[in-house]
């Protein structure tokens, strides 16, 4: 297995873990239908945030919303994990809890603390993709860095097909720079800008030693039968409901 970051997080992971593990909730009945591909495969809603604020933006939920949602998933049986765990199930074979699901935030807006606040307060892990212009202060970014892993969303958040292989590699490689200058810890994960890449790219994140990348794509990923660096995210977005929200997370 891989070391899942400094002792910090370790420490922050066997907390959060052992919460829900205590909490005794029930598991889901009624799981979507499998692809045929995917039949023997463990399936891992992977949920992409932006903004968690009242903005009305195009990727903003509100607070309230997210809580909700949440409290949906823990109802149903679901479980949060880090990215290092979906990892080590796609490397090794390590074991998932029943109904897992990946809980993301990208770009680093101010309000990503307002995520890592809520999923805190039910005892749940985020992972977060930023980029170098985040207006997250340093000490913003240590404190997600304390709940959770902070990774890779490139320098300068742009279309990565539409760069050269050597700025494809710049602007992973300086991401991961500004990251671990201030959290110290390795920057192993990459959530691609607007799901775009292309064969250099995915080359460049190799070389930068990224284990896995993130797309986007509307299903849920499955171990063992995914792309590592194509993993599928579901968009959360701002005409959402509870009832959406369920819909995208049963979807296959």
């Amino acid at each position: 297995m891989l070391p899942t970051t400094l002792g910090g997080i370790r420490h922050s992971r066997r907390k959060v873990l052992g919460a829900l593990a205590a909490s005794g909730v029930a598991l889901a009945t009624g799981q979507p239908q499998q692809p045929a591909a995917a039949q023997s495969a463990t399936r891992v809603p992977v949920l992409c945030y932006h903004n968690i604020d009242y903005s009305g933006s195009t990727y903003a939920i509100t607070p309230e919303l997210l809580d909700a949602e949440c409290q949906w998933l823990q109802t149903n049986g679901y479980t949060a994990i880090s990215l290092y765990q979906l990892f080590n199930a796609f490397a090794t074979g390590d074991a998932l809890p029943a109904n897992p699901v990946l809980m993301t935030n990208d770009d680093g807006w101010t309000s990503s603390i307002t995520f890592a606040q809520t999923l805190i307060a039910r005892g749940m892990i985020g992972n977060y993709f930023i980029n170098n212009y985040s207006p997250l202060s340093p000490s913003d970014i240590l404190y997600l860095a304390g709940n959770g892993p902070v990774q890779a969303h490139t320098a300068n958040h742009q279309y990565m097909s539409q760069l050269d292989p050597a700025t494809q590699s710049a602007e992973i490689v300086n991401n991961q720079a500004y990251i671990t200058g201030i959290t110290g810890q390795p920057v192993q994960f990459l959530a691609w800008p607007f799901g775009d890449y292309n064969a250099s790219a995915v080359q460049a994140a190799r070389d930068a030693g990224i284990l896995a990348a993130f797309g986007l794509g509307g299903v849920a990923c499955y171990v063992g039968a995914t792309d590592l660096f194509d993993i599928p995210r579901i968009m959360m977005e701002v005409g959402d409901t509870l009832d959406t929200f369920a819909a995208k997370v049963n979807h296959w």
